[in-house]
């Protein structure tokens, strides 16, 4: 419970929107938000599974371990995070869509399914030259990757088609509102 609150509101930060408000890197604004998101990602899937191993060490009650190993902490935690991300508390439930801390979650949950999600992207956007279906169509074959790469995980599995559901849903809505 402690991770979920801890990812959740890990996700919810509007990093980007500081970096860019404060000036705080002089670049292109886009590019720092979708930079900040990814480093997030990959903080909260990295660190966040050890907590309990951080807590036992300084004596606290490490209520934390009946959750799992750190492969379903983290994934609990990355699920937590995009929901966070989307759902921001911070700024009044107006959030990010999510794929690039998907991505940069991923990245350390399963290293060779999102290198091959990137290519995809890649490829998509220079094809079609639209980041909303290069979006969609990495999302999309997130999960085949994840199922291609680690056949035996279903934790994994589940989060990639929890998480590209999610981007598909955000990306279509959020491009519905906007056309």
């Amino acid at each position: 419970m402690l991770i979920a609150v801890l990812a959740y509101l890990a996700g919810s930060l509007p990093l980007g929107f500081f970096l860019r408000r404060f000036n705080v890197l002089r670049l292109n604004g886009k590019f720092v938000s979708i930079a900040a998101d990814f480093t997030l990602g990959i903080l909260v899937t990295a660190l966040l599974p050890k907590l309990p191993q951080l807590m036992s060490r300084f004596g606290l009650p490490s209520f934390v371990y009946p959750l799992g190993n750190s492969a379903q902490i983290g994934a609990c935690a990355l699920i937590f995070a995009v929901l966070g991300h989307y759902f921001s508390v911070y700024v009044c439930g107006w959030g990010g869509l999510g794929l690039a801390l998907i991505m940069g979650g991923f990245l350390i949950l399963t290293p060779n399914a999102a290198l091959l999600s990137f290519a995809v992207i890649a490829l998509t956007l220079l094809l079609v030259r639209r980041m909303k279906y290069a979006s969609i169509t990495g999302a999309l074959t997130l999960p085949f990757f994840v199922y291609w790469q680690y056949p035996l995980d279903r934790i994994y599995l589940g989060t990639a088609i929890i998480l590209a559901a999610l981007i598909v849903f955000t990306h279509t809505r959020f491009f519905l509102e906007r056309s």
